[in-house]
């Protein structure tokens, strides 16, 4: 039923798909614009070093000595490559302050993507809390325009706790894949991708009601995350298993939406996950607290019953 309603939410407001999908294109072009032209400044003696010994060429030609049929230019082309790699390390042991620089510099870039990218869940939350509460139909640019400040808040507060944690799961996919992967790279790929499926499901679990709770209540963004953890403490499990079904389905969707779209559909999926995972949250919160609201134009659900019911 949970998933069920929000779905019908995320279609009866399906208009925000657009504007959420302009909004993460402007802020996505922007990013690359910046980031790339950033990182290529500072790495540029480091790309000239590799370009000077022909790197990329020597690629080529031991990726087509393969095909060749010849053992002798075969072991030629890959002996050049190995000589090839002992030189980078050289280039970047005589760069280190640029290889220094550009570890701080990704560092920074992630969280300024993180950051613009989740100044957009504000106003998505509130545009779709709104239709919920009163079938009303605000804009997401003047909603956006109108909470900037809570916004921005919102999105400082929650990227500070994205990033170290997307860090310790990197860490912990890394030595699963390190230790598991010398029996079986296939088995130990499958068994990183679930762990990072199960743990980000355990993040929107735990974090499921603290933008719904910012935003209908008089509430600080400490205060809210403090209330929409302890009052939604008991159904964290719970779900935390409906988050992990979600996400398995959501993830094989995009992958495959992005395949066929040759990239396209990465961008596009983005928009349409991302109301929905508000929308869930949002239905969270209103049947935790007993309120009725709206799932189309026409049908308003009354939540004043058990929390079992919820599902």
């Amino acid at each position: 039923m949970l998933a069920k309603h929000s779905f019908s939410i995320t279609v009866s407001r399906f208009s925000l798909f657009y504007k959420f999908l302009l909004y993460l294109t402007i802020v996505m072009l922007i990013f690359a614009a910046v980031s790339i032209s950033s990182m290529y400044y500072i790495m540029r003696p480091i790309i000239q070093g590799v370009q000077n010994m022909h790197f990329f060429e020597h690629c080529m030609d031991a990726f087509r000595s393969m095909f060749g049929g010849d053992l002798a230019v075969q072991n030629s082309a890959f002996g050049i490559l190995g000589q090839d790699f002992a030189k980078i390390s050289e280039v970047f042991a005589t760069n280190r302050n640029n290889v220094v620089g550009a570890v701080c510099a990704l560092f920074a870039f992630t969280f300024l993507g993180k950051f613009l990218i989740t100044i957009g869940h504000y106003p998505l939350a509130d545009v779709l809390n709104n239709f919920m509460n009163s079938n009303s139909k605000f804009g997401f640019t003047s909603n956006l325009i109108a909470h900037l400040k809570k916004s921005v808040a919102y999105s400082f507060v929650d990227t500070l706790i994205y990033i170290p944690y997307m860090l310790l799961l990197c860490g912990l996919i890394y030595l699963t894949f390190w230790g598991v992967g010398k029996l079986s790279v296939v088995f130990a790929l499958t068994l990183c991708l679930t762990i990072f499926m199960v743990l980000i499901a355990l993040k929107r679990s735990v974090f499921a009601m603290w933008l719904p709770t910012y935003i209908n209540e008089e509430l600080g963004i400490f205060k809210s995350l403090q209330k929409a953890i302890l009052t939604n403490k008991d159904l964290i499990i719970k779900n935390w298993g409906l988050f992990t079904a979600i996400n398995f389905v959501s993830y094989m969707f995009i992958m495959l939406f992005g395949l066929i779209t040759f990239g396209i559909g990465f961008i596009m999926a983005t928009s349409f996950l991302n109301i929905f995972y508000q929308s869930i949250g949002l239905v969270i919160y209103y049947r935790r607290n007993e309120r009725k609201y709206y799932i189309d134009a026409e049908t308003v659900i009354d939540s004043k019953h058990s929390v079992k019911e919820v599902y």
